[in-house]
């Protein structure tokens, strides 16, 4: 309305006026100068309200933002930044998927990752709010999230597929990923879980990951596994195709009892249960969609698939 040259008074009276005109004369104010509104919370009796989730709030703003304005909230969403030539490796991914594999062949991918879960647990800046007539109020309410400069945390390994999830591998803390460990530990390990859940004609996926690649890592994968997706097919940057981080890791992440995280005895329990708690109809969904977003890819010319 703003942009149409509507005064402060036209919008209140479209408002109806359940603001004042010098309300919205403050906010034409500071949309003009930031591009963005500062909704202050109505007044009233004092809240205190913790959420990880949208908030809908009960009052004058949120009848403003829902009913009148009919805005809703989402997401930043972070994306890799993919240059011309990461869309065309992604792009002639997709050709070699729809050539060499057939619809069974993609129902036999073990799908593959890494990731660290840190002692301090899940924080979402954006999301994770509390509501407050001050910042004393909130800071008395958990409103503050102390963090370690160097954060204990542990790397988990864990594969993917139509049947179920593979036991992880947990490293020990402060352990990283090596091509020697890769090795020794990991591919054994994940060649076993391949044929407890998919049989012998299994296809091993992973990313581009320096210890993956490596020389001799392809090589133990080339002499044991049946089929792999190599380095040179698999597009780099590509997490969008990778069934753990559109799916599996939040899943899990959502799955684990953060507040009972005390120690990395309680870290793994939960890890381990968290794993457990995934629900196998969605992660089934998840490995079938796989096919769809894949050959979203040509749709977008390589672009990012949400």
């Amino acid at each position: 309305m703003t942009h149409d040259g509507m005064s402060s008074l036209q919008i209140a009276k479209q408002l109806r006026k359940v603001v004042s005109e010098r309300t919205v004369r403050r906010w034409q104010h500071m949309y003009r100068s930031t591009d963005t509104i500062d909704l202050k919370t109505p007044a009233g009796r004092p809240r205190i309200i913790r959420t990880k989730s949208l908030i809908r709030k009960k009052g004058t703003i949120g009848r403003i933002i829902h009913e009148d304005l009919h805005l809703h909230a989402y997401r930043v969403i972070i994306e890799p930044n993919l240059n011309d030539e990461h869309k065309q490796r992604r792009v002639s991914f997709t050709y070699w998927v729809r050539k060499f594999l057939r619809k069974k062949d993609r129902e036999k991918i073990l799908f593959t990752d890494e990731k660290y879960f840190e002692l301090g647990g899940i924080f979402n800046r954006q999301n994770d709010r509390v509501y407050a007539p001050s910042r004393y109020y909130a800071d008395e309410h958990k409103g503050t999230k102390p963090t370690a400069k160097f954060p204990k945390k542990l790397m988990v390994w864990l594969a993917a597929s139509k049947n179920g999830l593979s036991l992880p591998i947990i490293f020990e803390p402060g352990e990283t990923l090596t091509h020697e460990n890769y090795i020794e530990i990991v591919l054994p390990h994940a060649l076993s879980e391949s044929q407890r859940l998919l049989g012998d004609n299994f296809i091993y996926q992973q990313d581009n990951a320096t210890p993956h690649k490596h020389k001799d890592s392809i090589a133990w994968i080339k002499k044991n596994f049946p089929r792999f997706i190599d380095e040179k097919k698999w597009p780099p940057n590509s997490p969008d195709l990778n069934v753990f981080d559109y799916y599996v890791w939040d899943a899990i992440d959502h799955n684990m009892h953060w507040d009972k995280v005390k120690s990395y005895d309680s870290l793994i329990d939960e890890i381990k249960k968290g794993i457990s708690r995934v629900p196998k109809n969605d992660l089934l969904r998840s490995v079938q969609n796989w096919s769809s977003r894949i050959f979203s890819i040509l749709k977008t010319k390589g672009a990012y698939i949400k």
